[in-house]
């Protein structure tokens, strides 16, 4: 199974060998900017996530519209009851404490470990939060760790996600490298950038997919002129002549006729010569005598096929630019850490839902929320849901277990959401909450 549809978001469990593809559409249920939403690609050769808020997504023929962001009821946990803002706990909801369970059938129900997760002393102190099961949901009431305390921060490499073409999609696999270095010649790319294809074809000939994603992804951390190539520039026109496949008739099948007898004129001859070849003479001859129609902003032929192109061959790729820091409570190794000092601020209110027990909030702060990470992630999203036209959003990827991550608190944060994939390729969702919103 590469696919999987959660309460907010789509799960892509992908690798090299086993490639997604999947059709999106920026959709905001709610009313963000459409043009503060990134543009997805249509190849994923890695794990990954899609909030179900933002985008239409179709997968396998199915077709999932966009759709509001679902929570559990907020529980308020005050003098050692716990309420629920439905009338009733669902059937069998049940209280854990030191490894037992209590089922709870009244609302308000008293917490048995009500005197374990009070509010503490200023004095650093770690504690057992109440934790409720409802149904195949755990929710975590409070933080672990109260007052003040000690951390030890280290920076890790941060991962940012674009896109790139690989070759390995679109050129016909019948060709050797000599042939397919033959037709990016004749291609009417600038020298520069035929430098970069040559490179691509030896990368596309000297190893496995997994092996050219490591290399790909090495480009655009060291090589920025490169990097903006394969982000960019190749996505052009011009590359339509090494194109294998259907792609272009099924273009030309649609296209009004006027529209491609507009931008003739302007077309390179190796792409000319591709348009032509994908028509019959008789179609041909009947398209340079027609009447010639002038675009819209965006619907001429070559920008239906650059975006044709991106929506059909773009790949998600991960690469290494700067740091960011995560923390732990202890660490092994003396010369790695640094000692950062943290108040917490009262967290009670706090509702951690989570579908698996490999997330917990570790406390909450001033100016901080700090969350840590059970089981070793591939990656994780959080979405910080300001108002229905503002929003924050983090990624993490490859975390390890026991890390502390942290993103910022916001006053007016209506609600926290999120969701990771682990190394077993297994789903989690979460949500943070602190009132009944």
């Amino acid at each position: 199974m590469i696919y999987f549809e959660g309460e907010n978001y789509h799960f892509l469990f992908c690798n090299p060998d086993s490639v997604a593809r999947v059709h999106s559409k920026i959709s905001p249920f709610y009313d963000f900017p459409l043009s503060e939403i990134e543009e997805l690609p249509y190849l994923y050769s890695q794990p990954a996530l899609i909030p179900k808020f933002l985008y239409e997504l179709e997968y396998d023929r199915k077709i999932t519209p966009s759709s509001p962001i679902k929570t559990p009821p907020y529980l308020k946990f005050t003098e050692g009851l716990l309420y629920s803002e439905d009338s009733k706990f669902p059937k069998e909801s049940e209280e854990i404490f030191e490894g037992a369970r209590y089922p709870i059938r009244s609302n308000p129900y008293r917490i048995v470990g009500a005197q374990t997760a009070r509010p503490t002393t200023p004095t650093s102190r770690s504690h057992s939060p109440v934790l409720i099961l409802r149904e195949n949901l755990q929710t975590q009431i409070g933080p672990i760790q109260t007052g003040k305390f000690t951390l030890y921060r280290m920076f890790r490499k941060r991962m940012f996600s674009t896109k790139y073409l690989s070759l390995r999609d679109i050129v016909n696999p019948e060709l050797n490298e000599e042939e397919v270095i033959q037709k990016i010649e004749e291609l009417y790319f600038d020298p520069e950038s035929k430098t970069y294809l040559f490179h691509l074809v030896k990368i596309l000939y000297a190893g496995t997919p997994a092996e050219e994603q490591g290399l790909v992804s090495n480009l655009f951390t060291y090589e920025i002129e490169f990097a903006k190539f394969l982000r960019d520039r190749i996505f052009s026109i011009e590359i339509l002549p090494l194109i294998h496949g259907p792609f272009l008739n099924s273009i030309l099948n649609k296209l009004d006729e006027r529209i491609l007898k507009f931008s003739i004129p302007k077309l390179s001859p190796p792409v000319r010569r591709m348009v032509e070849k994908n028509v019959s003479k008789n179609k041909w001859k009947q398209i340079l005598d027609g009447p010639s129609k002038k675009p819209e902003p965006g619907e001429s032929f070559p920008e239906i096929v650059e975006k044709e192109i991106f929506r059909r061959f773009s790949r998600r790729i991960y690469y290494e630019e700067g740091n960011f820091p995560l923390y732990k409570d202890s660490v092994e190794d003396e010369t790695s850490k640094t000692e950062i000092e943290f108040e917490a601020v009262p967290g009670e209110k706090f509702n951690l839902n989570r579908s698996s027990n490999e997330i917990e909030l570790y406390t909450i702060t001033k100016d901080k929320i700090l969350l840590r990470i059970l089981k070793y992630m591939e990656v994780i999203r959080i979405d910080i849901y300001l108002s229905k036209k503002e929003r924050d959003q983090y990624e993490f990827f490859k975390i390890s277990a026991d890390s502390i991550l942290e993103i910022p608190k916001y006053d007016q944060a209506k609600l926290i959401i999120g969701a990771g994939i682990n190394s077993e390729r297994k789903p989690l969702e979460f949500s943070l909450l602190s009132f009944s919103y």
